[in-house]
């Protein structure tokens, strides 16, 4: 991905790759589902292991959030013509979206390790809530005109 130049620009940037990150959950559905399993994968607390791997996800997702990306959003909205705001923006959005894929991953990764579809589900619905929660909104105000008299 390319350094923006632009807050539009950035903007852009990160609907695609939102976009891209949500199609790739079906993706890891099916080829979850396709795929045969990994035998590294299928140890017996395997399920216990990406559950305690999940959660420590989640928080680092809440953790990213409150000291990375809503600080950065903060300092974008208070300069939104800055273009290092609005680069320290989108990369912490960035860093935030891959955190939330990896809850998709846990899911991919338990059905590779033989699971099935039902006991990954939860993970594959948990990366879905928090990617579609990461929507990239316009968080700039328009630029005020001042009324002629």
């Amino acid at each position: 991905m390319a350094t923006p130049r632009t807050k539009e620009e950035a903007l852009q940037q990160m609907r695609v790759v939102w976009c891209a990150f949500i199609l790739t959950i079906p993706l890891y559905i099916y080829a979850g589902h396709v795929l045969g399993s990994i035998s590294w994968l299928s140890f017996p607390n395997s399920e216990k292991i990406f559950i305690i791997l999940a959660v420590l996800n989640v928080w680092s997702y809440g953790w990213t959030w409150r000291n990375r990306y809503s600080p950065a959003r903060s300092a974008f909205q208070d300069k939104p013509e800055n273009i290092d705001a609005v680069r320290r923006w989108n990369s912490s959005w960035v860093v935030l979206i891959s955190v939330a894929q990896c809850q998709s991953l846990f899911g991919f990764a338990l059905q590779m390790g033989g699971r099935t579809l039902e006991q990954s589900l939860p993970f594959y619905a948990a990366g879905a809530m928090l990617t579609l929660w990461l929507w990239p909104r316009k968080v700039w105000e328009p630029k005020k005109t001042a009324a002629l008299d």
